[in-house]
């Protein structure tokens, strides 16, 4: 049997995005949470043409949170207050986070894709609070579109040719990110949007995938050494095995194909870094495409 024909192995085609509800997902509990403190806010905060109620004044990152080191906990704490005067802003950015996060969520792991939308949040929030702390820019900054853009362009990035709906309009999902890049990029200014969270979180999202980031590692030290400590005997069995000279191209990826599935064995999909799941769906679209042609 084939890694492609085992239970963690998804691809383009694989992708559903039909509704459906899951209560223990990383996803609807973020969801849930969101919801809950937009509408705790309406009910209690006091919200007007004028304020965003004081719930969200709590919890949204000001210009002026660089120079305020007890305030440093909105770096986070925003991530989770939408506007109060146009509920498009939560509508949306759930909207998105819901259709293009479950895909995510289950590519990586519950836990993992918690960390990914957390540690991308806290990203876009410090690199907020040091551009308006450094510039000019006196502006209130709150919502997920941060951590949500992030979540969609890893989507982007795992399914580039899944079908996706801009608006009423299907296209690859690679389009849909090129206008996420494109219209942030070239709209670095606007009143009410703070393009430069958006292009953070798209930055993280690139950064994660390309580098091969995995959080997961990072859960306790001892298993990060660890791993350090398993890819250097790899590196040096590697460099100084002479079988491996003798194989061909084919069979060494083969082999490679092997270690990772045994790894996966030892320590399931989360422990897998990004080089190694783009290996894999490189190395089951060629068996694929072998046994088309054999066939």
């Amino acid at each position: 049997m084939g890694y492609q024909d085992r239970g963690y192995y998804q691809s383009d085609q694989d992708v559903d995005l039909r509704p459906s509800w899951n209560q223990q997902s990383a996803v609807a509990q973020l969801i849930i949470l969101n919801v809950i403190v937009f509408v705790v806010n309406l009910l209690f905060g006091n919200p007007s043409l004028t304020s965003q109620g004081s719930v969200n004044e709590a919890l949204a990152l000001g210009s002026d949170t660089l120079w305020k080191p007890w305030l440093w906990f909105k770096a986070i704490t925003y991530a989770f207050a939408h506007s109060s005067t146009n509920i498009g802003h939560i509508f949306f950015n759930m909207l998105s986070l819901y259709f293009m996060g479950r895909s995510v969520e289950s590519r990586y792991g519950r836990v993992e894709f918690l960390k990914i939308y957390m540690l991308a949040a806290l990203f876009c929030g410090i690199g907020s609070m040091i551009f308006r702390g450094l510039g000019s820019d006196v502006s209130t900054v709150l919502g997920a579109s941060g951590a949500v853009l992030c979540i969609s362009m890893l989507f982007v990035y795992n399914y580039p040719n899944a079908t996706v709906y801009f608006i009423v309009f299907p296209m690859p999902a690679w389009v849909l990110g090129v206008i996420f890049v494109l219209t942030n990029f070239f709209s670095s200014s606007g009143p009410g949007i703070a393009y430069d969270v958006h292009l953070l979180g798209i930055l993280f999202a690139t950064l994660y995938f390309f580098l091969g980031w995995n959080f997961t590692k990072l859960q306790d030290p001892r298993q990060g050494v660890e791993s350090i400590q398993r890819w250097w005997k790899r590196r040096k069995f590697r460099l100084h095995t002479s079988d491996d000279a003798t194989l061909s191209d084919q069979e060494l990826e083969a082999k490679e194909a092997d270690r990772i599935l045994e790894k996966i064995h030892a320590s399931g999909k989360d422990s897998l870094t990004g080089r190694e799941k783009k290996f894999l769906e490189k190395y089951s679209q060629s068996v694929r495409n072998k046994k088309r042609l054999g066939s």
